[in-house]
């Protein structure tokens, strides 16, 4: 496992040439953006720190990884989407076990997806192509299952992302080809829904994450709409940002996942065309990106011949990146599903910059 530190300062003019951090020291706001949050110019830096994965099916290899998740004692969970199992690491990637095979019994997988965590460490896993949610403990007992394919309150027609409300425990779920969004209590009773197919506000175009900011309101992204749309607790929209190209502040599609971390900073992947992690304050804001495409790659993701880098030579580079997640240390997890990885980088400040 690679403990070389890189600290790349990255001018806008020598992006084609370096390959991981960018640091923002001004504001760009997309066009669409409302209520523009105004002050300094923020400094949100990153540095890669390590990787880990490699395509195959052995104990820590991967085929098209997609979320990744942590439990309260910091082990990490990566949905290992196309070997149809749950992966259990350290957080610093050393192998504790799997679980899962390719079915629709108890326990098996179709596509699992996206990972949520409960705060008694219940693991929450979106059987896409199953049309359900399924949990387990933390050693991959199966608990429990919900949701059949269908339309009607509780069903689902292939979920992508289940994401747990930390403040009141209420479990929401994309139901993405029913262009919705479904929320349910802690024992995963039906609340409300709300969305349908169309461009209009509150309506979507396959919704595909969620996240939560410290007020509780829902931040939704969609695959063919860039950006994000909020909404209250009970679905009421609020506000909508996000344009379409590959500018810093806009977006390339299909759109991938979101997070939000506990200072209200939005991370959103980009699109395969435009690899790269971008992050935001609640309004739209840009404060900083991570990442770029493949400088150099063959059909398996980025050339990292030796396993360490140079930067040059992968390190900090994405392949059509899936996930970002961030730990209770600051750290940005990213799934790099087209290299079949984890990357993983510190933020480079003593104090991240609070934009609430």
């Amino acid at each position: 496992m690679e403990k070389n530190q890189y600290l790349i300062f990255v001018l806008p003019i020598l992006v084609s040439s370096f390959a991981v951090v960018s640091i923002v020291t001004s504001a760009c706001v997309p066009a669409s953006a409302q209520n523009i949050t105004t002050g300094k110019d923020v400094l949100l830096n990153y540095s890669f720190i390590e990787k880990w994965g490699s395509f195959g099916t052995g104990p820590g290899q991967f085929n098209r990884p997609h979320d990744i998740a942590f439990d309260s004692m910091g082990n990490v969970y990566v949905s290992d989407r196309d070997n149809n199992r749950i992966q259990k690491f350290t957080h610093n990637g050393t192998f504790i076990k799997t679980w899962g095979s390719k079915g629709d019994k108890n326990g098996q997988f179709s596509i699992p997806y996206s990972i949520a965590i409960d705060d008694l460490d219940n693991i929450y896993v979106a059987d896409r192509e199953n049309s359900r949610i399924q949990k387990f403990d933390t050693n991959g007992t199966f608990l429990a299952k919900y949701g059949t394919d269908g339309k009607l309150d509780g069903q689902f027609h292939r979920p992508e992302d289940v994401r747990i409300e930390p403040r009141t425990g209420d479990i929401y779920v994309t139901d993405t080809y029913n262009n919705r969004i479904e929320r349910f209590d802690k024992n995963f009773m039906f609340i409300t829904k709300w969305g349908s197919k169309g461009t209009a506000d509150g309506q979507f175009n396959l919704p595909h994450a969620i996240g939560f900011d410290s007020k509780g309101n829902v931040y939704v992204d969609e695959l063919e709409r860039p950006g994000v749309q909020i909404f209250d607790k009970d679905g009421k929209f609020l506000r909508k940002w996000g344009t379409v190209g590959k500018a810093d502040g806009q977006f390339s599609l299909p759109q991938e996942h979101l997070w939000i971390d506990s200072y209200d900073h939005v991370y959103l992947v980009d699109g395969a065309d435009n690899p790269r992690i971008q992050i935001f304050d609640l309004n739209g804001r840009f404060l900083g990106k991570v990442g770029t495409g493949c400088l150099l790659s063959t059909g398996e993701g980025c050339v990292d011949p030796d396993g360490l880098g140079p930067l040059a030579l992968g390190d900090g580079q994405f392949s059509k990146p899936e996930h970002v997640t961030i730990d209770s240390e600051g750290n940005m997890y990213v799934v790099d599903r087209g290299n079949h990885r984890i990357q993983v980088f510190a933020p480079m400040d003593d104090a991240i910059v609070n934009m609430k």
